[in-house]
């Protein structure tokens, strides 16, 4: 299980393990401000453990380092979040391809606006065609993530429920 860090304002600085959330937090450095049902035991106590945990000293940060999300297959896999972008079907991680709305054949590149998750059965379908060739329909145009949330999520790969409201 991973927890959320928040910085002494709110700001998300990162997620570390429960492990070392339970450390900071015995170590007066953070105060819990979520936990999940879980519980874990030591010789003498009970813990629930934190799914979210704010520190208690502000940490400067020098840069934005979530502002930015490099393409990769998977980051487009993790946008689309492992739906075919034609069909809608949700596929495993490892049933999913990428395809090139504009083919590469034809001067489509690389990028974020150009990629999209497709089943093995929509992309085989497509082949090298155009949207217009193909017959197919996109279910949404693809396009560099924007927005805290969206970046957050493709950075760490989910979500958790609890973390909601700290990530708004």
């Amino acid at each position: 299980m991973r927890c959320l860090v928040l910085n002494l304002d709110f700001q998300f600085l990162g997620v570390c393990d429960w492990q070392s959330a339970i450390s900071a937090v015995y170590s007066d450095k953070a105060v819990v401000l979520e936990e999940y049902d879980k519980e874990v035991h030591s010789v003498s106590q009970t813990m629930k453990v934190p799914a979210v945990i704010r520190l208690k000293r502000y940490v400067r940060v020098v840069f934005e380092r979530i502002s930015y999300v490099s393409y990769t297959k998977r980051n487009v896999h993790l946008r689309d979040n492992y739906q075919c972008q034609y069909c809608s079907v949700k596929c495993g991680a490892k049933n999913t391809t990428i395809d090139h709305v504009i083919p590469e054949s034809k001067g489509g590149k690389n990028s974020w606006d150009n990629t999209v998750t497709a089943c093995k059965a929509c992309n085989y379908s497509k082949d090298d065609r155009t949207l217009a060739e193909s017959g197919l329909k996109l279910m949404r145009t693809p396009a560099r993530p924007r927005g805290f949330r969206e970046i957050v999520r493709i950075k760490l790969g989910e979500i958790v429920d609890l973390w909601e409201k700290y990530l708004s």
